[in-house]
């Protein structure tokens, strides 16, 4: 149940070598056409599902039979409880599943522990389930919902880049950049795009 989409690179990538084609070559046009884009950092880590249903909240990884490290699920278990599910959606029904998408990150996922020296989650977005998930998602916070679901419920969020063309997001990981969610300097692992809405 709610496994999360496949994240995909706009540039199409060397069937060899895997590595992105030069000169770079969108993989789809259309994408050179939206403009602008929102951008967030991309965090190194491993996926991340807190799913709350029928008043209870459980954890999944990026499939249901992902295995999370154990002091992470202890972190989880602190930090995300139905009692914080209820407080961010007073108005949504326990029967229908709310999911949080994030990223575990901290020291032990990351061999360096650049970003934390305990694992926590940070969230990168949230989606709201009908009484029958097999649908999928009725709908998909916006940007500034999700942030607002994560300081309700006391946890990171992201770090926002910022609006920005396709060419000027391209410039800055080809240059590089530093992360703004670690606690010790380290380069961003990328950035992740959506259309502005």
């Amino acid at each position: 149940m709610s496994e999360y989409h496949k994240i995909e690179t706009l540039y199409e990538r060397d069937e060899q070598t895997h590595r992105l084609k030069q000169p770079l070559v969108l993989k789809n046009r259309a994408y050179g056409i939206v403009n602008p884009w929102v951008f967030t950092e991309k965090i190194d880590g491993t996926n991340i599902r807190c799913i709350w249903h029928d008043g209870r909240v459980t954890f999944g990884g990026k499939t249901d039979n992902a295995q999370i490290h154990a002091d992470l699920v202890k972190w989880l278990y602190a930090h995300v409880t139905p009692e914080g599910f209820r407080a961010a959606f007073p108005s949504q029904s326990e029967q229908c599943p709310v999911v949080l998408y994030g990223e575990g990150y901290g020291a032990g996922i990351q061999k360096d522990g650049d970003y934390s020296p305990e694992k926590r989650l940070v969230l990168f977005d949230v989606a709201v389930y009908g009484d029958h998930d097999k649908a999928g998602p009725i709908w998909w916070l916006s940007d500034e919902n999700v942030r607002d679901v994560g300081a309700k419920l006391g946890l990171d969020v992201v770090p926002l880049i910022g609006e920005m063309t396709l060419a000027e997001a391209t410039e800055m990981v080809c240059v590089g950049f530093s992360s703004k969610l670690a606690m010790n300097p380290r380069p961003a692992e990328g950035v992740v795009g959506r259309p502005c809405e």
